[in-house]
């Protein structure tokens, strides 16, 4: 898209006559923006309005009118003479992508400048008008909100004051009152506000209509001079066409599928993690009793293991004597004797780790009572038991690494999901407004022309 900032013309001596003439009249700076579809004379107003004379818009016009139906202004175009910019711009009816890489360009322009005095509603008189006449008013109504509300007159251009014209109006019964109140209607339509309007010929055929249509032109500046210019300097944002609104629905609709498939992912994901945690919570019990287990099994506590009594009467004549011997299947830690005083003699003594030999002398007559309880350590009796358990809670505690290590990565995949989500629908949005910075939409321009 090229913007054109029209270079200084060489002056004639009318010119320059006429350039000081119009400085003198002007103190203060304005620029307009001439708005109208294509073949309703906004490159002919340009020209008329920033130098009138035949020399300039006849002879080498700052702004190429069209000679056909077809726009002959294809970019934005400023000029300035004296105190006067005029922005010439493109008409809005040709292609979707044409308008909008046209707008694109309006609005890269208008950027450019510090503020707009009016807009120019550009209407060919005794036309018809049309839906992209609406169309291409409606679309500057929303990107200029701001000077629609106050900045807006409306200029019916071609409008012919020769007699034959006159003549040819009067013979094909035009009420020039009425019909243009019906096109001012039109053009109007949404404002809340009645503009200022004029009729005007930018191309005057003799020196009558040549005064009587400058008379308007300066009209035409001095009512502008007195409007309150508006501030728009790098504000405004290319509006969408149709064509993008409906591209971007279509994105909308495809990116929404991408965040159903990201949420039913994330619910997926989040019953495992559910699953996890469960199995996690379970596991912990088995371990906490695991270590409950081996505290208590893993201990130099001594536990009974074997006990030996003897209860008897002996009637024999003489002293008699017993041997016995006490066996353990764990080493033996310690043991206890106990009798009822009536043993002559007793020898208890170990054998081993794991015996224990006892011989004991009983007198005539006497009964004979004793006992021997064995204890043994509690981490030898259960020394199997405590390293199965010891097992078990190594490969409760690997299983819970690798749970943590599992419910990490689900929740890693979870919060790349939610981003994924986060993501489109700020995308979504995006797509939804119903403007783009310029750069923004070169970038679009940049892929609808590959």
């Amino acid at each position: 898209v090229v913007m054109a900032l029209l270079p200084a013309r060489k002056y004639t001596e009318g010119r320059v006559e006429y350039a000081l003439r119009s400085l003198s009249l002007s103190p203060r700076p304005m620029t307009v923006v001439l708005i109208g579809s294509t073949g309703n004379g906004k490159s002919t107003l340009g020209n008329f309005l920033l130098d009138p004379s035949e020399e300039h818009t006849l002879d080498d016009p700052t702004f190429e009118p069209g000679k056909t139906n077809k726009p002959e202004t294809k970019y934005v175009t400023v000029a300035s003479e004296g105190d006067l910019t005029v922005v010439d711009t493109p008409g809005l009816n040709e292609s979707e992508h044409e308008d909008f890489k046209h707008m694109t360009a309006i609005v890269k322009q208008l950027n450019e400048l510090q503020s707009i005095s009016a807009c120019i509603l550009c209407v060919k008189f005794d036309s018809k008008i049309d839906s992209q006449y609406k169309t291409t008013v409606e679309y500057y109504k929303r990107l200029l909100p701001q000077l629609f509300e106050n900045n807006v007159l409306v200029v019916f251009t071609n409008y012919c004051t020769d007699e034959k014209s006159k003549f040819q109006r009067k013979r094909q019964n035009i009420c020039e009152e009425r019909g243009v109140e019906n096109m001012l209607r039109e053009v109007c339509k949404g404002l809340l506000y009645r503009p200022a309007y004029f009729l005007i010929d930018a191309l005057p055929f003799d020196e009558e209509d040549c005064s009587l249509h400058e008379a308007t032109r300066s009209s035409i500046l001095e009512f502008t001079r007195k409007l309150k210019p508006v501030c728009i300097h790098k504000s405004l944002k290319v509006l969408k066409t149709p064509a993008v609104v409906a591209e971007d629905r279509m994105k909308i609709e495809y990116v929404r599928g991408e965040i159903k498939g990201y949420e039913e992912a994330i619910q997926i994901l989040k019953g495992q993690k559910k699953e996890v945690i469960g199995q996690m919570t379970s596991d912990q019990l088995l371990l906490s009793d695991a270590k409950r287990r081996l505290e208590k099994l893993d201990s130099t506590d001594l536990e009974t293991t074997e006990v030996w009594d003897i209860n008897e009467e002996w009637k024999w004549f003489k002293t008699q004597s017993k041997e016995f011997m006490v066996k353990s299947e764990w080493p033996i830690a310690d043991y206890k004797w106990w009798d009822n005083g009536k043993i002559a003699e007793k020898q208890v003594k170990r054998v081993g780790k794991y015996s224990i030999s006892i011989a004991i002398k009983g007198e005539f007559m006497t009964r004979l009572q004793a006992k021997l309880t064995v204890q043994v350590k509690k981490c030898d009796k259960y020394e199997e038991e405590i390293k199965e358990t010891k097992e078990k809670i190594l490969a409760l505690k690997r299983l819970s690494t690798e749970y943590e290590e599992t419910l990490k990565d689900l929740e890693t995949e979870i919060f790349k999901l939610d981003s994924h989500i986060s993501e489109r629908s700020a995308r979504i949005r995006k797509l939804e407004e119903g403007s783009m910075t310029v750069e923004e939409a070169e970038e679009r321009l940049k892929k609808l022309y590959l």
